[in-house]
């Protein structure tokens, strides 16, 4: 990149950190409460939630892993957890200008075997629209039974209509509507291959790329035929994904010792803050996420002090974690190959040839 290039990513960097940090600083403008909260809050609590929030890191290693293995590719389960580690850390820290799975693709390009970079880029993007299913699929199930929660939403100086209200969530289920549509898409590449602008342009740009589009197509294929994975994945990332981390919070909510809290509420909040984390203006999600969960919880009837104080702990959780992936960046730079492959055999993806399904390949 150029240094001009550079500069802008920069920029644009700290202007996310400083929009989220300027809502942390907003959530906390009268700390007193929030650090008596603090004081009283049981520590031990915050063992089990640890635990649980690294239990769904680790499921999120594990579905990539087997989502390489659908395409025949073969990662050792400390090189992915390593990877998913990296990605973790550069979706937040300073390489957070580039974009955690970016850098996750260029340090797994290192260790694939020329002919199969392609495909392991895909499978990045594969793992992504799997848990983007899985969020946008929950926050559709939960809408409808939360829509009196959500119509009870205040912000502090702020005047909310009703419109206002039916105007967010009606925004809200289009959203996960569009993300799901937008997700799905992909599936059906070959129904879309049909339409003459559309084909004419696939075969165009597979003439450009020498291959690449038949590649991805192919690689998309291997997914469409293993569809009952493909829901087997979708249904963990549910349970072991995005309720694991509403389970972790919980555990911060019962330390804090909150009256009464609903644990639906809290699905709800937890839900809708990490689809509002997805939008690119936050670093890792932070400050979007934090206002989102925040505000639901303080509609549920949570005190205001109460839910700053759990979310506070929370996303440092989440930078504890993130920034333990910096470890794996450090001590495991990408430099030994996977399965004795050297660097200068991957310097260049020549290979055209379409890839096998990793079931395809076993039987054979």
């Amino acid at each position: 990149m150029s240094s001009k290039t550079k500069l802008k990513q920069l920029f644009w960097f700290c202007c996310k950190i400083a929009i989220a940090l300027g809502i942390v600083l907003w959530l906390v403008r009268d700390p007193r409460e929030i650090l008596q909260c603090f004081r009283t809050f049981r520590y031990e609590w915050l063992i089990p939630a640890l635990g649980i929030y690294f239990m769904h890191m680790v499921i999120c290693f594990w579905r990539w892993r087997r989502l390489l293995g659908i395409l025949g590719m073969n990662l050792s389960a400390f090189e992915a957890f390593s990877l998913t580690m990296q990605g973790y850390f550069f979706s937040l820290a300073p390489g957070g200008t580039i974009g955690g799975d970016v850098v996750k693709m260029g340090v797994l390009a290192k260790r694939t075997p020329a002919g199969s970079r392609v495909e392991g880029a895909f499978s990045i993007l594969m793992d992504r629209i799997v848990g983007m299913i899985a969020l946008f699929a929950l926050a559709l199930v939960l809408l409808g039974p939360a829509t009196p929660l959500l119509l009870n939403i205040s912000v502090p100086e702020v005047p909310l209509s009703p419109e206002m209200h039916w105007l967010f969530i009606l925004g809200l289920g289009g959203l996960c509507v569009a993300g799901l549509a937008s997700s799905c898409v992909i599936f059906f590449h070959r129904l879309i291959e049909k339409l003459p602008l559309c084909g004419s342009l696939m075969h165009w740009g597979d003439r450009v790329t020498h291959g690449m589009v038949s590649r991805l197509t192919a690689a998309t294929d291997c997914y469409v035929r293993s569809w009952h994975e493909l829901t087997f994945l979708t249904v963990v990332s549910v349970f072991g994904v995005h309720l694991m981390t509403v389970a972790a919070y919980w555990c911060l909510m019962e330390g804090l010792d909150v009256p009464g809290f609903s644990v639906f509420d809290l699905v709800v909040a937890v839900t809708v803050g990490n689809i509002i984390g997805l939008v690119p203006l936050f670093p890792g999600g932070v400050g979007g996420r934090d206002a989102a969960t925040v505000t639901i919880l303080a509609a549920g009837g949570v005190a205001a002090a109460d839910a700053k104080a759990a979310q506070l702990l929370y996303t440092a959780i989440l930078l504890l974690f993130n920034l333990f992936g910096g470890l794996f960046f450090i001590f495991d730079s990408g430099r030994r190959m996977a399965g004795g492959v050297t660097a200068a055999e991957t310097d260049t993806d020549t290979e055209t040839e379409t890839p096998e399904c990793g079931r395809e390949k076993h039987n054979e």
